[in-house]
């Protein structure tokens, strides 16, 4: 199995999914260490608002390319939907009137 450097994420929530199913706003970042090598191995990064648009995620993303974040040997690029909101609304990518597997998939065009 290909070990990825990068891993992306990109997620959609439904309206009215209540906050007990779905965290609230807010940015976090996680630098995870690797106490065996003494190293630190990967930072997470999560977003989450009610006010991004895919405009802004992909701007974010541009950022991240314009940095040279992405590369396409160990970037993986992915759509999630959480459980809750597929049973409660049906499968979809739909962000709006944005395909958000529409915007990986350009996402993984970007990638050196």
């Amino acid at each position: 199995m290909v070990k990825y450097e990068t891993k992306l994420k990109l997620g959609r929530k439904r309206d009215g999914v209540p906050t007990a199913e779905a965290s609230d706003n807010q940015v976090s970042v996680l630098f995870r260490y690797h106490p065996a090598t003494g190293v630190d191995r990967h930072i997470s990064l999560s977003i989450e608002s009610d006010d991004m648009t895919a405009d802004d995620v992909s701007a974010v993303l541009k950022l991240l390319d314009e940095r040279g974040v992405f590369a396409r040997v160990d970037t993986k690029t992915w759509v999630s939907q959480p459980a809750t909101s597929k049973e409660r609304f049906g499968e979809t990518t739909d962000w709006g009137d944005t395909d958000i597997a529409e915007l990986a998939r350009k996402t993984s065009t970007l990638l050196r």
